[in-house]
């Protein structure tokens, strides 16, 4: 196969959607396939500008894609992100052109239905006003790029379900194939090395539930006085421990960029992974861990609403922060608990290896592509 990948984030190993993206085209191109991967660097307007990103790189990637598909012919072109919802629309009308893939990290639509719930605007002139433009332009952009595609990549089983319950794609035309894990966490060390360390991975933004995290937290580590609070991937700093009561933050590691390595290495140390997500559209951060022996502690958006509740986690309702405390505490408490729980996460996780999950990936791309292709000849014999 020849595909063409358009990615609307950084190909950054360090960075959760970038390393994706970077294993996925790693993989096809080991099995023999021709892949060629553009970022916003290859096509966003006035890049590096901090305003209006998804806009610049969906007016920019229209030329671009168009550019690069005169230059050369490729059987199937992968769209990340619902940023090329205008380039969707407008390939997917030209009568001689690739399948086209929605491959996405996180269903927009979906994530915009959350958004709604865990962080609604106000009620006000103002706060219509800004509902209704994300509706009219985010929300309509992102509705195209699937819209318009052939067929529907995600990682998680809500998103399909989604995507077939607002009549996008029939259920033959979507797959969910998750990502796969690294090397580093898959050999990650067992249980014997456990510290009385609970630890979170992620962004601090609101999508990411910190402020259950900190309401959360606030209360364990004051209940528990040798316990310690791991932050992974944060990008925020000094700044971070500020949110928590002051008797805890001596407690609070927030740790920099780091290689799979030593975050794997972390994650081995801590008992309880907490990871209140409000949406995900798969999860890597609570795969990795759970790769690594952590109890998780979760919400069921993502990975998490595919595990099995007191066997493969503790799955709390998105603000039962009430629960979320119960979870943590009890699998700090009962070793029996964390123990059976980590060893049922770790051996959930234990086989999602990038290999198997590329082979996933392509065998998907040639039954569509040998559908695509009969379609076509039966219409050509019409």
């Amino acid at each position: 196969m020849r595909i063409l990948a358009v990615s609307s984030c950084q190909l950054d190993p360090i960075l959760g959607s970038g390393k994706t993206r970077l294993r996925w085209s790693e993989g096809l191109r080991g099995l023999g396939h021709e892949v060629d991967v553009l970022e916003p660097k290859d096509f966003e307007l006035w890049h590096g500008a901090k305003r209006a990103v998804r806009f610049r790189q969906a007016l920019g990637s229209i030329g671009f894609v168009r550019a690069q598909l005169s230059k050369r012919e490729y059987d199937l072109v992968e769209f990340f992100g619902g940023e090329f919802g205008l380039a969707t629309e407008r390939l997917s009308r030209e009568r001689r052109r690739p399948f086209i893939v929605a491959h996405t990290d996180g269903f927009e639509l979906l994530a915009s239905e959350r958004e709604r719930e865990y962080d609604p605007l106000p009620r006000t002139v103002v706060g219509r006003l800004r509902l209704w433009y994300r509706q009219q332009t985010h929300e309509r952009l992102s509705h195209a790029a699937f819209a318009h595609a052939d067929a529907f990549v995600t990682g998680c089983e809500l998103d399909r379900r989604r995507v077939i319950e607002m009549q996008l794609f029939p259920p033959s035309r979507t797959a969910v194939i998750s990502p796969g894990l690294d090397d580093e966490y898959l050999s990650a060390a067992r249980e014997t090395s456990k510290e009385r360390r609970v630890a979170f991975t992620g962004s601090w933004i609101s999508r990411k539930g910190i402020r259950n995290v900190v309401e959360v937290m606030n209360l364990v580590l004051g209940e528990r006085p040798e316990l310690h609070l791991d932050l992974y991937g944060t990008g925020g700093g000094e700044a971070i421990p500020r949110h928590f009561s002051q008797s805890v933050r001596q407690r609070i590691a927030v740790h920099g960029r780091l290689s799979n390595q030593e975050i794997a290495d972390g994650l081995s140390r801590a008992c309880v992974f907490f990871f209140p997500s409000q949406y995900e559209g798969f999860g890597m951060a609570l795969a990795e861990a759970m790769a690594c022996g952590c109890a998780p502690v979760t919400t069921p958006t993502g990975f998490g609403a595919e595990l099995r509740d007191g066997d493969e986690a503790l799955v709390c309702a998105f603000d039962d922060t009430s629960a979320m405390r119960r979870a943590v505490l009890a699998l700090l408490d009962d070793e029996s608990l964390r123990s059976r729980i980590a060893a049922a996460a770790r051996k959930r996780v234990h086989l999602l290896a990038w290999p198997t999950q590329v082979g996933n990936l392509e065998a998907a791309y040639r039954s569509w592509l040998e559908a695509s292709a009969m379609d076509g000849k039966r219409r050509a014999s019409a």
